[in-house]
């Protein structure tokens, strides 16, 4: 992977004479990508370039868990960073020959900032800087949903990603197709009997929809691993994989349930302006209920438990032997007091 990221990096920088690379390990963290990190020195007639690099890596077939795109992802990050103001890193390229790294690929560069974001919570280091910081967040969530979709994505690459029959013509098709999508997927998910408490959840989407709300970008994975900070500021959002075009609340619930699963309590800053949901109502003026969030926060685990559960139903099964399938039931499992107390299983008392 060294030899082929110099290759990548002198297609990259057509001058260059020498490439080292520094460094270079596995990065751990997340089960969706292979990432590694590492430094590269890049040798050019007008001096040597530092560049601190994150290569993205598709896991082997059979280990995949979300079916995403390094060339949809590179188009998206890079229109992000033309924009808007929203912190992202540089995107190098994409490189889809999997003969240079085995699999498909991308290559950015290393944001600074702590991801640590755990020292912000629970008496951390850093918890006289969560409220800063936590604002900024909310800030650039809100202008990334409010930030047209045709700007960010003009060639409707983000209208379907997955590919799995989501019509985004209007809000309602939105929601009922995604719905449909969840109730069809239940036969590649159920792994074990408590797995009929995730179809109970897909149903419970489908009859109680809520109020219509715009259409936007979100983020898709908008939780406390995927934001690095420094000095009481966001200086990157980061993965990118699961964006796509959908109700904004999404990304609400989704940081809602990740609060739970992460120990941390986001949805509870800025102290200063309410909580985020008030922050976010304030600049956003959509006037977002905590029950439409808990609606969101079943819809948008929905939308994560399909690829999770189905991945870790193929390991179940005996599909293939690759570990990190059968580890993510820890975290399949804990989702799930949240989801019965979320739809008024009796006895659930939270």
């Amino acid at each position: 992977m060294q030899a082929g990221l110099e290759q990548f990096l002198r297609r990259v920088h057509h001058d260059a004479h020498e490439v080292v690379i520094e460094g270079f390990a596995p990065l751990p963290g997340g089960y969706s990508r292979e990432t590694f990190i590492c430094d590269a020195e890049v040798h050019t007639p007008d001096g040597v370039h530092r560049l601190p690099l994150i290569l993205r890596k598709d896991p082997p077939a059979v280990a995949a868990i979300l079916q995403t795109s390094r060339v949809v992802e590179h188009h998206l990050i890079e229109a992000i960073r033309a924009a808007t103001t929203i912190p992202v890193t540089r995107s190098l390229g994409c490189e889809i020959d999997p003969a240079v790294f085995g699999e498909a690929a991308m290559v950015l560069e290393r944001a600074t900032g702590s991801s640590k974001t755990s020292d912000l919570f629970n008496g951390g280091t850093d918890e006289h800087q969560v409220d800063d910081v936590i604002g900024h967040l909310c800030e650039i969530l809100a202008e990334l949903h409010t930030t047209p979709i045709d700007t960010i994505d003009p060639d409707g690459s983000l209208r379907d990603p997955r590919g799995v029959g989501i019509d985004t013509s209007t809000w309602d098709t939105y929601i009922d197709s995604t719905c449909e999508y969840y109730v069809g997927s239940y036969d590649d998910i159920a792994f074990d009997p408590t797995s009929i408490i995730v179809l109970d959840m897909f149903l419970t989407l489908r009859r109680t929809k809520p109020r219509p709300l715009q259409l936007s970008v979100i983020h898709g994975d908008f939780n406390p691993a995927n934001f690095l900070y420094a000095d009481g500021r966001v200086t990157a959002l980061i993965d990118w994989e699961n964006a796509r075009i959908g109700d904004p609340r999404e990304d609400l619930g989704w940081i809602t349930t990740m609060d739970v699963l992460s120990n941390t309590s986001v949805m509870d800053h800025p102290r200063s302006k309410g909580g985020f949901l008030a922050y976010y109502n304030e600049l956003t003026g959509w006037d977002i209920t905590q029950d439409e969030v808990d609606w969101f926060t079943l819809f948008g685990t929905a939308n994560i438990s399909v690829p999770v559960n189905a991945a870790i139903k193929r390991r179940v099964s005996g599909e293939h032997h690759v570990f990190s399938q059968l580890y993510m039931v820890q975290a399949s499992a804990a989702t799930l007091p949240n989801l019965v107390r979320l739809m008024n299983y009796p006895g659930v008392d939270l």
